[in-house]
């Protein structure tokens, strides 16, 4: 993928937009000052790699910033990580996981990976939630070392999005 093409993906309600993550990063920037206070708050991992994919997701209608969401390439160039993080106001409406099932589709049909992988924190019920109603399959717990956290892992491969979403 081009890394000076930038995506724009777009379901019923939302649009997810990839910024650019050195625009993320500059000082003063709104959005990271959310992301910043939002992690802060929360076991969210702020451990982002310089290729990782930085997308905000707005509302079509009235443009309302709802959260961010990230793809992270993993070790093999075949296997990603996506997290999201959607502000708690708009929590209950089902903007994750329709930001989620996008993601997923652009992973697999666009990037062409193999694997996807998801962390939820065991405490985060409607994290969890989403990565299930998305099509994720839960493998499992396991240990973050870097924070000493046990959380749920969850994954879907390429045969289980092409089952799900008719690929």
């Amino acid at each position: 993928m081009n890394p000076e093409i930038f995506t724009t993906l777009e379901t019923k309600r939302l649009v997810i937009k990839q910024i650019n993550q050195m625009d993320f990063y500059k000082s003063g920037n709104e959005l990271h000052q959310k992301f910043e206070s939002y992690t802060n708050q929360s076991s969210f991992s702020t451990n982002i790699r310089k290729n990782t994919l930085i997308f905000t997701i707005t509302h079509k209608v009235n443009s309302q910033l709802l959260g961010l969401t990230f793809l992270k390439p993993l070790n093999s160039s075949s296997e990603m990580e996506c997290y999201f993080m959607l502000f708690p106001q708009y929590w209950g409406n089902g903007y994750a996981i329709e930001a989620l099932k996008k993601s997923i589709e652009f992973a697999f049909s666009i990037l062409k990976i193999h694997t996807l992988f998801a962390y939820v924190s065991q405490d985060n019920k409607k994290g969890w939630l989403v990565a299930e109603r998305s099509g994720m399959k839960y493998m499992g717990d396991t240990i973050i070392e870097q924070k000493n956290e046990k959380v749920m892992k969850y994954s879907m491969n390429k045969n289980d999005f092409d089952n799900l979403y008719g690929n």
